[in-house]
């Protein structure tokens, strides 16, 4: 009737954002967009930076790891979704590089960027790369903050402190993207798979599991698939990618070529597993592991090891070229990786180091390789576990 009010239900189902695709990816899927109000605000200022009405071309620069590679995966399908068209540039998780050619970015042309898991400091060194060819940039990124130098436009940085309680390190970029944009929860559950943060979304992975009929263990499966190819076949990370973008269920990945490669390098990680317990040096007086792996093998490996030895901190260390890199983690939260990072390379030229509370990484000139276990060591008998820090 005219003039009636509305019942205070009635008013509640109407304030819900109800957001409908009829195409693309998200075909035939209604997504409604509750949750979180911090998270509803940051996804409005995301969108208005972007103005993707007007923008034409923005690239996509993203660390290629296995929650960089579904983070790209899911904001490219965003972006084909939203008609602007986009490019993906992968930065190398193990070499510290781009993995393209600064030419082919600059004749993309792109009006916008995204950074995509590349903390302010890659951010930066990225920049002084390609110069002012990037335009205004967005960075969503959940590694702890830093300074983003010589920077000459516009730009926005989202991390999960800005809309969440969680835990950074716990809130995948894959995650964040994910959230924001109402991305894909297969792909999304990979990414979170990747980066250990399985209590943190533990209900989020149990639905995926569900709907698509996959154990855990399957799933895992298929995040080691990216760490397989983007740690070992660096060369293919573009097929590869397509690959991903192409599948429409998690399932289709395992009929691809891609799965025999991933048998060779599980056989690896066994092998380079019991390797671990007879040629590790240990520290007990710190907790301390140092072991040297196989090129390209240190972050995985670090990951598997650190979750068998979860109150002792795991160093894997390999050479695959000019500099020492090392892969720092520590499960229990009882030692923070950034800072002890941080601390092994003081006065160690040419050598960069950080990341996260359970997961960082360090890089420098391999004859440096003494003082950097000494001030590692240094810092754990004066920083000793303490109760979990996040």
């Amino acid at each position: 009737m005219p003039g009636k009010k509305k019942s205070s239900s009635a008013r509640k189902a109407k304030s819900k954002k109800v957001i409908k695709r009829t195409s693309g990816a998200h075909a035939k899927s209604v997504i409604k967009f509750k949750g979180d109000e911090r998270l509803s605000q940051m996804r409005q200022k995301a969108l208005a930076f972007l103005s993707l009405k007007e923008t034409k071309r923005i690239a996509i620069i993203s660390d290629n790891d296995e929650d960089g590679l579904t983070a790209a995966v899911q904001m490219k399908k965003f972006l084909d979704f939203s008609k602007v068209e986009s490019q993906v540039f992968f930065y190398d998780h193990y070499s510290k590089r781009l993995s393209f050619p600064n030419e082919h970015f600059v004749k993309f042309s792109p009006e916008k960027t995204i950074f995509l898991d590349l903390n302010e400091g890659f951010v930066s060194e990225i920049i002084e790369e390609l110069g002012n060819a990037t335009g205004p940039f967005l960075v969503i990124d959940h590694h702890q903050g830093d300074v983003i130098r010589g920077n000459v436009f516009r730009c926005m940085v989202i991390k999960p402190r800005s809309f969440s309680d969680i835990e950074s390190s716990k809130y995948p970029t894959s995650k964040i993207v994910h959230d924001l944009f109402l991305g894909i929860d297969w792909l999304c559950a990979l990414g979170v798979i990747g980066d250990f943060a399985f209590d943190e979304w533990k209900d989020f992975l149990k639905s995926v599991e569900k709907k698509y009929r996959l154990t855990r263990g399957k799933l895992n499966e298929l995040a080691d698939l990216i760490a397989c190819i983007t740690s070992q076949y660096p060369e293919k990370i573009n097929t590869f990618f397509s690959a991903v973008s192409s599948a429409k269920k998690p399932t289709d990945l395992i009929e691809t070529d891609f799965f025999a490669l991933k048998k060779l390098f599980d056989k690896r990680l066994v092998m380079l597993k019991e390797l671990f317990k007879e040629k590790a040096e240990y520290y007990g007086d710190v907790g301390l592991y140092f072991f040297k792996s196989d090129p390209r093998f240190s972050s995985k490996l670090s990951n598997i090891l650190s979750t068998e030895h979860k109150d002792k901190t795991i160093i894997v260390y390999e050479q695959p070229g000019d500099l020492m890199k090392c892969s720092i983690r520590r499960q229990d939260f009882k030692v923070n990786c950034n800072l002890l990072a941080k601390a092994g390379i003081v006065d160690i030229p040419y050598a960069k180091g950080g990341g996260h509370i359970p997961a960082a990484g360090a890089a420098f000139p391999p004859e440096y390789f003494e003082q950097f276990k000494r001030q590692v060591r240094i810092y754990l008998l004066n920083n000793p576990p303490k109760e979990r820090l996040a």
